[in-house]
Formats: C-alpha cells, structure tokens, sequence
C-alpha cells in the first residue's frame, strides 16, 4: 500500500473552522501612516473565548514603527465580538519592503470546548519613496534656443 503526500504548505490551506485574515503587504508614503487590519474570523457555533486572553505580538523590521507591540483584547476594534479585529497603526520611516511579523494566541471555542491556538503570519509594509518632483523646463530666449 503507498501513501502519497501532497506538498501544500500547512500555512496555505484554511483550518477548519477559523481564519486569522491579514493582508499580504500593504502601501504607504514614506513619513506616513497606515493601518494594517488582522481580523480573526470564525465558522459558525465557534467564538473566541471572552474568559481567556486574546494577544497580539507585533514585531517589525527597522524602517517601521509600530507604538504598541502587544495588544490585548481591550485593544480590539471591537473587544466584545466574538470574533475581535484589530487595527494596528504603522509608521513608515524608511523607503524599501519591511516585514511586520505577528503571533497570535488565543482560546477558540466550540460547544463545551476550547482549545488553543497559537499563530503566526507575516506582513509587508511597502514604503514607496516619493516620486521626484517634474523639473521645471530650462529658460529660453526670445529666439526659443535654451
């Protein structure tokens, strides 16, 4: 009897029941500010446990800011959910790709259980630097010779 695995990355496939959605990468001017989203979203009869915490560690490269690296359920864009979202302010202070890491840990509930999980995704920040200003055209003589 042979047993074929399929090679599909386990971060690449969707769990059953629940998702961590945060985007890819994300755009911004240097100098400027930008909100990078991580929502959790689960199947129905599933919740985020309210009697245990819900932390978000944020751990970015240099050429970011983030003022807050650990947010707490208090800290969601709306706590009382049972699906809590956060949105998480960040400032660019450097042209070029800067990974935003996150772990997330908390308690997903079913019924009478609940069970923890611990997840990790990564996010870029994309720090365009700002397109040269047009140079003004050279002066020209009354002739129209530069």
């Amino acid at each position: 009897m042979a047993l074929v695995a399929l090679g599909v990355p386990a971060e690449a496939q969707r769990q059953p029941g629940w998702d961590v959605r945060v985007p890819d990468r994300v755009e911004v001017a240097p100098g400027g500010n930008v909100a990078l989203p991580i929502a959790i979203a689960v199947d129905r009869g599933l919740s985020v446990s309210k009697d245990a915490p819900v932390i978000v560690d944020l751990a970015p490269d240099a050429g970011v800011t983030i003022k807050k690296r650990r947010l707490g359920r208090a800290d969601a864009v709306d706590p009382d959910a049972d699906a809590p979202r956060f949105s998480v302010a960040v400032r660019a202070d450097a042209p070029g790709d800067h990974a935003v890491k996150i772990r997330l840990r908390l308690w997903l509930c079913g019924g009478k259980v609940c069970r923890p999980l611990d997840v990790r995704r990564q996010a870029t920040i994309a720090v365009n630097a700002a397109a040269p200003a047009p140079t003004p055209p050279a002066p020209q003589d009354a002739q129209g010779v530069p």
